[in-house]
């Protein structure tokens, strides 16, 4: 029983995706004519907002926890809050960098 319903799976399963190969893509039915998404502005002010007022902060969180925790005694949870804020650092500075140079 096992070995009939092998091929048959196999066979559905390479003429799918031969069907799926073979189907011309065309555009979204949700912008037919228009260039952009409709959903391409909320994205684009939910970036800038986490850009602008989230990520900051989260840093800031992040190092103002890597302080108390030195101050308590606890050095490697304190290292690696201070090496996660210094890696949000580096990532919103991508980030701004690649807003500038491809806008």
């Amino acid at each position: 029983m096992k070995r009939a319903s092998q091929p048959t799976a196999s066979r559905l399963v390479t003429a799918g995706v031969t069907t799926a190969l073979l189907l011309p893509g065309s555009s979204c039915f949700a912008a037919p004519t228009a260039g952009e998404s409709p959903w391409d502005q909320t994205l684009i002010a939910f970036q800038n907002m986490l850009i602008s007022q989230v990520a900051p902060a989260a840093i800031a969180l992040a190092f103002s926890g890597a302080v108390i925790l030195y101050a308590l005694g606890n050095n490697k949870q304190a290292g690696r809050l201070a090496g996660s804020g210094i890696g949000g650092c580096i990532a919103l500075v991508v980030v701004h960098l690649l807003n500038y140079v491809l806008p």
